[in-house]
């Protein structure tokens, strides 16, 4: 059954398409309008390669490639949303270092604020609770997955750098 925020979405999508078929700037105004979401994302780089995982079927983006991370709750900072979310997913203790890359990215129903940070792994012993395979990637690798949207411009400015840090 569709909430009435869903419907109110379906709606202003309809309305938008029937005015404007290719929808481009009708569509990229009715964003300025969607909800927006905090998100971040772990680099986690081990010699010269990126931990990347890929996402379970039945979920939104299944069987995409990511970096790991999510939502930042309520009352959470950037870096210690990065640090629950890690250990959630990976079972994993990381050390967040610098920011890499905000970017920002529309998709159809919400738009994310996406912050890449550096994390090296402390503790614990890898187990994936949210991902169904993971792979470590070399940065010349990183194109051989389909990635997610937002992870895909994220990989655009990582392959600008010459070396992992």
């Amino acid at each position: 059954m569709e909430t009435s925020y869903e419907k109110g979405i379906m709606e202003k999508k309809r309305v938008l398409h029937s005015t404007n078929p290719k929808g481009s700037k009708a569509m990229q105004a009715a964003r300025l309008h969607l909800p927006n979401l905090q998100v971040t994302a772990a680099l986690i780089v081990a010699g010269d390669r990126l931990f990347v995982g890929q996402r379970p079927p039945g979920k939104k983006f299944a069987l995409q490639w990511e970096f790991p991370g999510g939502k930042v709750e309520s009352g959470e900072t950037l870096k210690e949303s990065l640090v629950r979310e890690i250990k959630e997913e990976l079972c994993w203790g990381v050390t967040v270092g610098s920011l890499f890359q905000h970017l920002r990215h529309s998709y159809s129903d919400f738009t994310i604020d996406l912050f890449a940070y550096w994390c090296t792994v402390t503790r614990g012993k890898l187990c994936l609770r949210e991902h169904v395979a993971y792979r470590w990637a070399s940065l010349e690798d990183l194109h051989k997955f389909d990635f997610t949207t937002a992870d895909r411009q994220l990989i655009e400015h990582l392959q600008r750098i010459e070396k992992l840090p």
